[in-house]
Parts: C-alpha cells; structure tokens; sequence
C-alpha cells in the first residue's frame, strides 16, 4: 500500500507542466501586435501632417518594442542590470529623436507636393464606367 502512494506521488513531481496559459498569454501578444501594425497603416491614410504621424508612428513602434522585448525576449523576468540597460538605450534614443523631430515638417518644397497631390486626389472626379465605349451621339 505504501508503494501505491509512493509511486503515485513521484509521478505527480514528474508531470509535464502546463502550458496553456504561456501559449495564452503568447496569442494575446501576437494579436495586440497584430492591432498595432493596423494602427499603424491606419495613421498612414489618416492624411496628418507629417510629425504628427510620424510621432504617431514611433509611439505605436515604441509599444511594439515594448512587447516584443518583455514578452518574447523575457526581459519582464530578468536582473535589474539588463532592464536598466534596456532602458538607458531606449532614453538615449529618445534623446536623439528630439533633436530629430523639429527638422520634421520644415521643409517646404516636401509639403508643397504633399498639399498639391492631396489636391488632385481631392478634385479628381472619375469618369463614368461607360462613358469612353460609348458611341458618340450626332
């Protein structure tokens, strides 16, 4: 009797465990990054002036990072050393898109044919399906 309790208590210490819920939590990243690039190409069509969708595009991308670092990379279990890493360079590049963003949207030739596309887009009104096969009337 004792080698039935035994036995069943060291195949409970030797079972797979479960992995449902990494998988789980795996799919809801996936998908939340899926959300995020149709967010992104969603603020392309948006027709924002240009920092305000580029700033638009680099918050979306930073969240995207921000998963795919902590989740896929594991850094949300690793040292204190490797986070402050990780954020050093995260502060360092923002740094640098500071110094970046202001020559955004300051160049006038750019936004000029920017505007006069949009324009053309605006005002172009497509002929009717039918119109060019159809017969002249005299």
């Amino acid at each position: 009797m004792s080698t039935k309790a035994s036995t069943h208590g060291a195949a409970g210490k030797h079972a797979p465990p479960d992995k449902s819920a990494e998988v789980r939590t795996y799919l809801i990243i996936f998908a939340s990054l899926a959300v995020l690039t149709l967010m992104t190409v969603g603020v392309a069509y948006l027709h924002l002036p240009h920092a305000a969708g580029v700033v638009i595009a680099l918050v979306i991308a930073a969240l995207k990072v921000y998963l795919i670092a902590s989740f896929f990379m594991h850094l949300r279990g690793e040292g204190h050393l490797i986070n402050w890493s990780v954020a050093a360079c995260c502060v360092l590049v923002l740094i640098l898109l500071v110094f970046v963003l202001p020559d955004l949207g300051i160049h006038p030739l750019e936004e000029a044919a920017r505007n006069a596309v949009h324009d053309l887009e605006a005002h172009h009104a497509p002929y009717p399906p039918d119109a060019a096969q159809a017969p002249a009337a005299h």
